[in-house]
């Protein structure tokens, strides 16, 4: 059997190879960027503690879970409804989901 790679095989051939070779690469990258395993929750709590407080009306923070019971995040503590801190709060911290609950005031009680 005679075979000739004419200028459309060349090209279609060219095309292949780059598909093939964009499929790897870009299958090499996708595990690459995979999430990294997460620092414990009470350690990235303790990394942004102070920066968390310094936001007006936060009180407080917590480790605790989502309502499904298993989920960690963290709960940050506002003493009133503050829509500018609010948006400021981030979403997650280093992967953690962060929720925002409005508790009032938090104080130390006598003993």
């Amino acid at each position: 059997m005679n075979f000739r790679i004419g200028p459309r095989n060349r090209n279609f051939g060219f095309v292949v190879f780059a598909l093939v070779l964009f499929s790897t690469v870009h299958g090499t990258m996708a595990q690459n960027t995979s999430p990294s395993p997460r620092r414990d929750i009470n350690a990235v709590l303790a990394a942004h503690d102070r920066e968390l407080l310094t936001m007006p009306d936060v009180v407080g923070f917590s480790v605790t879970t989502l309502g499904d019971g298993r989920t960690p995040c963290l709960k940050i503590m506002l003493a009133r409804h503050n829509p500018k801190t609010e948006r400021a709060i981030p979403r997650s911290i280093e992967g953690y989901p962060v929720i925002v609950e409005v508790t009032g005031e938090i104080r130390a009680l006598d003993g």
